[in-house]
C-alpha cells in the first residue's frame, strides 16, 4: 500500500493459502501465485523493488525458534535470495518479527546480512511499529532495507520520522453517546 501510494505497481505476489490469496486479490487486484518454492526466479517479472516478509514462526519467541531448520518455512529466505540474485532489484525491503535480529545468539541476522552483502547490497535495519506512524496498532517488527552498492547503496536513505503523539481510544469514542 505504501509503495502504491508512492506511485509504484505490484507486479508479483505469492501466497500459499488459497483463501488468503483470494482476499489479497480482492483487496489489491492481483492474484498471488501459490508456493514460492515452486516458482523459478526467471518466472518473476522484472522489478526494481523486492518486498518480502516470510512467515515469522521460525524466528518468533512464541514458536520453537527453529530458524532456518524449521521444516516448513525455515528456508524461505533462501528463495528470496535466489530471486534477488537473478533479478538484482535496485532496492530490497524485508520484514519479520523483532526476534529475527536476536535469534540464535544473533547468528541468523548476521547470516542474512552477510548473504545480502555478498549479493551486492548495502543494508540497514530498524524496529518499527504502526503506532509510531499514527496507526492504532502495536505490532513491532524488524524492517531491513537494502540498496545495490553499485547504485550508491543507502547513502541517500533515511528512516521515516516517527510520530511521538500518543494515540488514545478517546479520539474515536463518542463523548455523548445516546
Amino acid at each position: 500500500m505504501a509503495l502504491k501510494d508512492l506511485g509504484h505497481e505490484c507486479v508479483f505476489a505469492s501466497e500459499l493459502d488459497e483463501n488468503l490469496g483470494e482476499l489479497y486479490k480482492k483487496n489489491f487486484g492481483i492474484k498471488p501465485f501459490g508456493d514460492i518454492k515452486k516458482i523459478h526466479p526467471s518466472s518473476f517479472p522484472k522489478h526494481d523493488i523486492l518486498c518480502a516478509g516470510s512467515p515469522c514462526q521460525p524466528f518468533s519467541k512464541a514458536g520453537q525458534q527453529e530458524g532456518f531448520d524449521h521444516p516448513k518455512w525455515g528456508d524461505l529466505f533462501q528463495y528470496v535470495f535466489r530471486i534477488i540474485k537473478y533479478h538484482k532489484p535496485q532496492y530490497i525491503f524485508l520484514e519479520n518479527v523483532p526476534n529475527l535480529k536476536a535469534h540464535d545468539s544473533k547468528k541468523t541476522f548476521e547470516h542474512l546480512g552477510k548473504r545480502l552483502a555478498s549479493l551486492g547490497y548495502d543494508i540497514q535495519s530498524a524496529y518499527l511499529s504502526p503506532h509510531e506512524f499514527g496507526v492504532p496498532q502495536l505490532r513491532k517488527r524488524i524492517f531491513i532495507v537494502g540498496s545495490r552498492k553499485d547504485m550508491g547503496g543507502l547513502s541517500h536513505f533515511s528512516w521515516p520520522s516517527i510520530k511521538r503523539d500518543t494515540l488514545s481510544i478517546k479520539s474515536i469514542l463518542d463523548s455523548h453517546p445516546s
